[in-house]
């Protein structure tokens, strides 16, 4: 069956975001042209402006993109959860999950932030402060609880999020570690560098 022409453009806008994102990734956002887009996608360059305004704005779909998807995936995993340090858990471990199965638009979004234009910049760093709110907010609840001992929660918050962040670097599928395990290592590594307490024991 032949496919329609909305499905046709649909696949075609996302085998151009799909370029975009290998190419950005292998050979950074400066160095990539929409010609080598273009060929990878197997359009002509002028055929590109039928779904894209810019070079630029591809970039900026990919990393709001990115923050949205995070920002919203860890909203749902800490809805109707009141324990601060089930939300703190909850949020590493979702975080680190999501770096390290999507680490190209990860390590594009923690590396290009440079060349978005000044108002595209803030966009992206306001869905920045969304996602770095969704840590801090439990880690003060925490420490105002005394479920948490840490002299500054802002650093411990970014503390977090560069451990997270920095997965999308380092990871490697495949190794000795599976992506569940290493979550589940760093998520244990983080408890007591933020000063976590444990829960006392209840009496038997």
């Amino acid at each position: 069956m032949a496919k329609s022409g909305g499905r046709v453009q649909r696949d075609t806008a996302a085998a151009i975001l799909d370029a975009a994102v290998a190419l950005f990734f292998e050979q950074g956002y400066r160095a990539t042209t929409l010609r080598q887009i273009a060929d990878e996608v197997g359009v002509q360059v002028g055929s590109l402006y039928n779904y894209i305004s810019s070079k630029e704005r591809l970039l900026y779909d990919i990393m709001r993109g990115i923050m949205v998807d995070i920002c919203q995936g860890i909203e749902a995993e800490l809805a109707g959860v009141d324990d601060p340090l089930e939300q703190i858990h909850r949020f590493m471990r979702y975080s680190v999950m999501f770096h390290g199965e999507r680490q190209r638009e990860t390590f594009i979004g923690n590396t290009e932030l440079r060349s978005l234009t000044a108002r595209r910049r803030k966009a992206i760093v306001d869905l920045r402060d969304r996602y770095q709110s969704l840590l801090q907010t439990p880690l003060e609840r925490a420490v105002a609880s005394g479920q948490v001992d840490v002299p500054n929660a802002h650093l411990a918050t970014f503390s977090g999020l560069a451990i997270c962040s920095h997965v999308a670097t380092w990871y490697k599928p495949g190794g000795p570690m599976s992506l569940e395990q290493l979550a589940d290592e760093i998520c244990a590594t983080y408890a007591p560098l933020a000063h976590i307490r444990p829960e006392p024991a209840q009496a038997s």
